[in-house]
């Protein structure tokens, strides 16, 4: 199973049984949400890392546009500030990008950009979190879309829900209380699941739960693989040097190892890629390197930086 994964310092792609890797971009600040616009990727880049002295405010991400060689073709800027991104979609023929410092979802047309504030319920008349609730409040940072509606996660920095809209009219359905501190939305059957990243665990509406340990974020499925990003839980500080892991599951969610992206800091996102695209990508002169497989992880292979992957090259 090869999947593009996005870290800290780097865009990769990577074989997850062998571990072997490409770097795709690095300088970009944090990356995260991966999106596929017909022939071309789309990436999203914060342009600062969690350790940034440049305040979250002052904070204006962007979209890198790829071709299919991984070649870097534009870079999409909004009139507004795009703060915070987590995941970008592409459906009902616009980008999707979810810039959780403001509560706002950016869309984007191909011409344009506008604001959407999604409507939501209010469990009891207030906030519930206090402190400056002009800003990240309810930290919306993913999508699921199914038939006439689309799901979208509010993390809300405790316990988490997921919101249900109209894809045609955008208005506000119903919502179901699913996990703490959660990202990611798939479904699986009847059931919606989500990663509770705070509890270190995967958990479903049906009552399905599975224990990863770490902080789960960024998930990708292929034909009989499952791929779950595992990031260190350690201060914002300690973040961007720190290394993590790619979980690789078979299709029943067996164990089967890890792949340690040392020193690449916390994973973003995950997106499965078809073998002929993985082929196109690394036709260019990119640096590849070999992360090691682990059959456990332990706390102490995610807590501390051990260098760039360049120090585990082939």
């Amino acid at each position: 199973m090869k999947v593009l994964a996005t870290t800290s310092q780097s865009i990769l792609l990577v074989d997850c049984v062998t571990g072997h890797a490409s770097v795709l971009h690095r300088g970009a600040g944090l990356y995260y949400g991966i999106a596929r616009i017909g022939s071309m990727f789309a990436v999203a880049a914060r342009r600062r890392l969690v350790s940034s002295p440049i305040p979250r405010i002052d904070e204006r991400g962007c979209i890198l546009l790829f071709d299919r060689h991984f070649r870097l073709q534009s870079t999409l800027e909004a009139a507004f500030p795009l703060r915070d991104i987590h995941q970008i979609a592409w459906f009902d023929d616009r980008l999707w990008v979810t810039c959780s410092f403001d509560d706002l979802i950016a869309k984007y047309d191909g011409a344009g950009w506008e604001q959407w504030i999604p409507e939501q319920p209010s469990r009891d008349g207030k906030d519930r979190f206090g402190g400056d609730v002009s800003h990240d409040s309810h930290h919306f940072n993913s999508f699921f879309i199914a038939d006439d509606e689309f799901a979208l996660l509010a993390h809300n920095h405790g316990p988490s829900d997921l919101h249900f809209y109209d894809r045609r009219s955008s208005s506000w359905r119903r919502s179901i209380v699913l996990g703490r501190q959660a990202h990611n939305v798939w479904r699986d059957d009847d059931a919606y699941a989500i990663c509770s990243s705070i509890e270190g665990k995967l958990v479903a509406s049906n009552g399905w739960e599975l224990q990863t340990g770490g902080f789960p974020r960024g998930v990708c499925f292929g034909a009989a693989h499952r791929a779950i990003g595992i990031s260190p839980l350690s201060e914002r500080g300690e973040r961007d040097w720190a290394s993590a892991a790619i979980a690789l599951y078979d299709a029943c969610w067996r164990s089967l190892h890890y792949v340690h992206l040392m020193g690449e800091g916390m994973i973003l996102d995950l997106a499965p890629i078809a073998a002929i695209d993985a082929m196109e990508a690394t036709r260019g002169t990119f640096e590849t390197c070999r992360f090691p497989l682990l059959s456990h992880l332990a706390d102490g292979d995610l807590l501390g930086g051990q260098g760039s992957p360049g120090d585990v090259s082939m």
